[in-house]
């Protein structure tokens, strides 16, 4: 595997635990509540990341290494994290969630030869994705959504002084 994706496969593994690192910093009881008026809170911040994690990222990257070129569906985040917001589930479940899927995901791509990594299927609106373009979204989103998550931990202990 070239270097550039063994990096990517420990990155799948290191954005889980950032994600992990900035829930810890969230003050108890406060998964709920937005930063700001009109922002995410936590919970819903950790839902969406589950939800793409499992939902489209992982099961495209499955797809694309057991079919040959799939039809990759569109997906609407909006709908289905507002049902699963309806009725509140664990903060820590919900990354345990995330966290077994980067790592399923990461061993399934340890042992991916180099030439497979460009595998790809075709999306309606968005054309052609491969194992490595959703690997690094797969990334990039955790990444992204900790960053977001430790910025909202701070405003809240922020508020009450914490």
């Amino acid at each position: 595997m070239t270097p550039k994706h063994e990096q990517l496969v420990v990155r799948l593994s290191s954005s889980a635990a950032a994600l992990a690192a900035a829930v810890r910093q969230v003050p108890v009881g406060r998964e709920t509540e937005p930063p700001v008026p009109g922002e995410w809170s936590v919970q819903e911040t950790l839902v969406h990341v589950r939800n793409v994690a499992v939902l489209v990222l992982g099961l495209r990257i499955r797809r694309l290494l057991y079919e040959g070129d799939p039809i990759l569906a569109d997906y609407d985040d909006g709908p289905v994290r507002q049902r699963h917001l309806q009725q509140p589930e664990l903060l820590g479940e919900v990354l345990d969630m995330v966290m077994d899927e980067h790592k399923q995901i990461a061993r399934l791509l340890k042992t991916l030869p180099d030439s497979e990594w460009q595998r790809a299927g075709r999306h309606p609106e968005h054309g052609s994705m491969s194992v490595e373009f959703l690997t690094r979204w797969a990334v990039e989103h955790a990444e992204e959504h900790a960053i977001q998550i430790d910025k909202t931990a701070r405003l809240l202990r922020g508020q009450r002084g914490c």
